[in-house]
This record gives structure tokens, sequence and C-alpha cells, in this order.
């Protein structure tokens, strides 16, 4: 805590005295990430390695299909036009990368005519400024890498923009994200400081103003991947909000100005090896809070993070993945072409697989994982409160034999759920937002007791990890979570035969309390006997079983279809599990077994 707090206030030391400085003005373009010489190492990369050729070809496809395009409109889809900016900042890298890196001038061209169409809409949605954030990075980057090809015309009309519908855009409100410390924060400032350094030379004074302001802002969001790099929103926001807090670092250091120390704080370069463990390796994701059912995910920023802690072994599994005959899914392609820039900066050569099964972090939304070629089971403590949270403390997913056999339904649409009206930002105990059935207890790997839902403002934390040769795990105290239970301490250990035990340690209140002990499964159920529901899916077999208290279980098969007008299909899943009872004021311990069944 002493090391952060001293990090903190040397960084915000360096932030302040960064309000007097001028920024850099009349620098050679293209500079803003991209320096001399590096499209000559992309092109030997892509020569040599068959992994970044495949993303340089998705770059290419991106480029050529957006040349048979007509350029982006402000199209607004309930309070967004995110859509539309995300479109744009992928049409403007791509482009801008196959003009550099081919010499065809028809790629600048129509990134210009891009750049050009976005720059006349209304605003940039400042009232979403995720929207703003996003199109600013996007006219910055283009404007500094075709900067040669534009007319003078294009490049006033490129900086005005930025200047007022990116920057002065961001003084129309107290937005919350200047105090925010969530994904918000990464992506708002680097778009802005991006812009900032952009239009330095024409807008001296506002390009000052704003980048002082928001550099000094984002130290909040670094803190956030502390102490060891679990990143509390899950896998897809910490691609979201990392990439641009990257964007954010690497800007500064191009632009010649002090990093300020934004990849200093604990648990921001040690976040890569969490998203490296939140995939199997049957490339399945652990899609804790508002993240989707997803598989296959290549993370070309892990190469980013590989260069900066020269940490070969951290590209093994994604390397894989991009090698591979299957799909390849991208969340961030639009920044794609940033990511061939940070692959000539690795070592591929020294490129090996981790020597440890297991990985675990501590912090708001604590985890732990472990994985080999036979099983994979991922867990968490946290919070319901905490940014895009479900309730689902306590909850895990488990595969054995390439089958997830506890599972995750994911998150639901937001635009939806918005649309029909439900409260989906109020995170509040009375909230709409636990109506959503995928968002709620109900759905969830958990404890539910007496049918009602967790304590919003609880937080499990976790009080042990196992990382022994014959077994793995960890164990959490759920206790604050639950209204009528004095205690819950839930223990989940894996043997090395991929035998699940679920142990939990449970004490009523004053009431009595009847617990629901539930898995999300795709698996096909049969009820054995009280105690014993035999699973099956992909010709493999698990049986899930009580081995104590034997008496008094009830076994349950429930439907997950929707109960609501908002709620999301979710056909081809059921839950299963067993009921008990405990009385007020007595203890009882449910221990459960997931045991692979072995031809």
């Amino acid at each position: 805590m002493k090391r952060l707090c001293l990090l903190v206030i040397g960084c915000l030391f360096a932030t302040f005295s960064y309000a007097n400085n001028i920024l850099p003005i009349g620098k050679a373009h293209p500079h803003l990430i991209l320096q001399k010489g590096d499209m000559a190492k992309i092109r030997t990369l892509v020569g040599s390695d068959s992994v970044a050729l495949r993303l340089h070809n998705e770059i290419a496809y991106i480029a050529n299909r957006a040349m048979q395009q007509p350029v982006n409109e402000r199209i607004q889809t309930g309070k967004r036009i995110l859509g539309v900016s995300r479109s744009v900042l992928e049409r403007v890298t791509s482009l801008s990368y196959m003009y550099l890196y081919t010499g065809d001038v028809k790629f600048a061209e129509r990134a210009e005519k891009e750049m050009l169409a976005a720059a006349s809409f209304t605003d940039w949605n400042p009232s979403h400024y995720l929207d703003t954030g996003e199109m600013t990075a996007a006219l910055a980057l283009g404007y500094d890498w075709l900067y040669d090809q534009l007319s003078e015309a294009s490049r006033t009309t490129i900086a005005d923009a930025i200047a007022e519908k990116g920057l002065r855009a961001a003084e129309l409100s107290d937005y919350w994200w200047y105090r925010g410390a969530n994904n918000w924060n990464s992506v708002c400032h680097a778009g802005i400081v991006m812009g900032s350094i952009i239009i330095a030379d024409r807008y001296p004074e506002l390009a000052k103003f704003h980048f002082a302001k928001s550099t000094k802002s984002n130290h909040l969001a670094p803190p956030s991947y502390g102490p060891d790099g679990v990143y509390p929103e899950g896998y897809s926001y910490w691609d979201y909000g990392t990439w641009f807090q990257v964007l954010m670092i690497e800007t500064l250091r191009s632009s010649g100005l002090d990093t300020q120390g934004l990849e200093k704080y604990p648990g921001f370069l040690e976040s890569a090896r969490f998203m490296d463990y939140m995939q199997s390796f049957d490339q399945r994701v652990y899609n804790f809070s508002d993240d989707g059912v997803a598989s296959n995910i290549s993370n070309p920023l892990l190469y980013w993070f590989a260069a900066e802690t020269n940490d070969m072994s951290l590209l093994w599994n994604d390397r894989i993945i991009t090698s591979s005959s299957k799909r390849l899914h991208i969340y961030s392609r639009r920044l794609l072409p940033l990511a061939m820039i940070f692959m000539t900066r690795c070592d591929l050569t020294k490129v090996a697989p981790s020597e440890n099964r297991c990985w675990s972090g501590h912090g708001e939304q604590p985890i732990f994982i472990c994985r080999d070629e036979n099983f994979y089971l991922g867990t968490k403590g946290g919070s319901p409160s905490l940014p895009h949270a479900h309730m689902d403390t306590g909850s895990f997913v488990y595969e054995w034999a390439g089958q997830r056999w506890a599972t995750e339904l994911g998150s639901q649409g937001y635009h939806p759920l918005e649309a029909a009206g439900v409260d989906l930002w109020n995170m509040k105990q009375s909230s709409q937002r636990w109506e959503v059935f995928r968002l709620s207890l109900d759905s969830h790997n958990t404890l539910m007791v007496n049918g009602k839902r967790l304590k919003v403002d609880g937080s499990a934390p976790m009080l042990a990890t196992y990382k022994e040769p014959d077994y793995s795990g960890a164990k959490f105290d759920l206790s604050s979570l639950y209204f009528d239970l004095e205690r819950a301490v839930r223990t989940l250990i894996v043997d090395s035969k991929g035998k699940l035990t679920i142990t939990d340690e449970m004490t009523a209140g004053a009431s009595d309390c009847r617990v629901r002990w539930t898995i999300c499964t795709p698996a096909t159920p049969r009820v054995l006997s009280r105690t014993e529901i035999e699973l099956e899916q992909g010709g493999k077999k698990m049986l899930l079983r009580v081995v104590s208290p034997t008496k008094g279980i009830e076994p349950f098969v429930l439907p997950n279809t929707p109960r609501r007008s908002f709620d999301t299909d979710n056909r081809g899943t059921l839950r299963v599990g067993f009921y008990t009872n405990i009385p007020h004021e007595k203890s009882q311990t449910l221990r459960v077994e997931l045991l692979p069944v072995l031809d």
C-alpha cells in the first residue's frame, strides 16, 4: 500500500507539472505510436511469420471491404453512436495502414473521405462520451498517419472537428468519468490526449488544458488492476479499457513525453497473465460479469505486454488460437494495425508455454483459475456492486474432456434492455437490473438462500489458494452476501484427474434456511437418486453427486426459459442441483462433487 501511495503521489506531481509544458509542435508525421521504420519491420514480419500474415490479411480484408462501402453516417441507436465511432476507427486505422504498407493512394483517399464525413457530423454524441472518445482517436490517428497525403483543407477540417466535437465537447458537462476508474476513464482520456497532441499546433491553449486534465484523471484507472492483475469487469472489458490505456501510454511515449508511470501501477502489467488464463486450452472463455459466451478469442494486445515485460510465454496460447484453422474472433479489430507495431518488438523465437497450471489474483474481484489439457476451473469472489457485475459471487465454470459442464449464460444486449425500459445501470439492492434472468442470482452457479438476492453491498474475499501437484483450488468467504446466513464459506478443489469438489460451510442466522445449490449446464441431465444426477454431452458423462449430508437432499432440474418479456432465450441450457434445509442457528457442510465418468 505504501508503494502504491508513493507511486500515485509521484505520478500526480508529474501530471501537475505537465500543465505548464508545451506539447510537441512541428514533430514530423507520422509520430502517433507509429514511428519511422515501423512499416519496414512489419513488412519483414509479415513475410516471415504466419501469425503476422494472418493478422495482416485481416487488416487487408477490412480495408478492401471499406473500399466497397459508403462512408458512415451519424445513425444513433438508443443513447449511442458507439457502433458508428468504432466503424470509423476500424476503417481509418485499416485504410491508413494499408496505404502505408502498400503505397497505394486509393486507401488514403478512402480514409480521408471517412474522416471528412465524420467531421461533418452535427456532434459525436458527447452525452455518451465513449462514442466521442473513440471518434477523436480515429481522426487523430488518421490525421497523423496520413498527414502527407491530406490536403491542407482536409487537415483543417479534421483538426477543427477534433477541437470542437472532441475536446470542447468534454467541457459540456461535469462528466462522471473524470472521477471514474473503469473502462470509460481509459477510453475517454486516451481519445482526448491523442486529439490534444494532434491539434496542439493549431489550438495550443485548448490542447494544453485538456491534455493536463485528462492525464491527471487517467491516473484513477490503473489502480483498478491491482494488486495482482485481475480486471474487475471481465475479459472483454479488459480488452476494451486496456487497449485504450495502452494507447494513452504509447501516445505519450511516441510524442516524446513522459508516461507519468501509468504502466507501473501494481497489477497493470500483470493483467496480461489474467487475460491469458481467461481461456481454456479448448479456447472457451471464462465469461463472468457482462461478458458473452465466446471461444477462439485472439488478443493481439498481448504483444504489447510481452514486449513490455519481455515475457514471450504470454503469447503461447494466443498464437495457437491465431494459427488454427478455426474462425478468428478479435474484439478490438479496429486497433489491429497497432498490434502489428507491437508485434515487431517481440522476440517470437522465445515463445514458450507458461510453467504454471494455476493463476490467482486478489483485489475487488478475486479470481482463481486452473487449467491443463484435461480440465479448466475458473471461480471468483467479489461483489455485485462492481461495474458490469452480475449476482455471480462464488460462481464458477468447469470444463473436462473438451466439454463445459458448469457454464455462464453470459451477457445480454444493453440496447434491447434499455429500450424495454429496464433500469439497467442502477446497481442498488432493489434495482430492476437484478430481475434480468442472466444477471440475477437465479441463473448462476452458486448458492441461493430462501429465494433472496445477494446483498449488493456485500463482498467475498479469497481466503486461500491451493496449488499443489495433485490438487488445486481456492476458498472464498461469502458470508457478507447473504441475508439469512451468518456464515458461508465456499471451497473449490479440483484434483489431477478432473474431479471437482465444492464444499459449502454454512451457518443459519435467526431464520430457517432453504438453500439451493445450482449449476447451469448445457449437458443433458438424468436424476439417478436423491443425491445423484448424471450429466451427458459430447459422448462424455459426469456424475453430479452430494457426498454429505446424505439426508434431506432434494435434486432438481429447472428450465432456463425467459421469465419476463425482456429476458433473452437460453435454449440448450438447464439448471440442475440440490436443495437442502438448515434450521435457524444451525450449521451444515454441504459437499458436492462433479466426478468424471470414465469408460
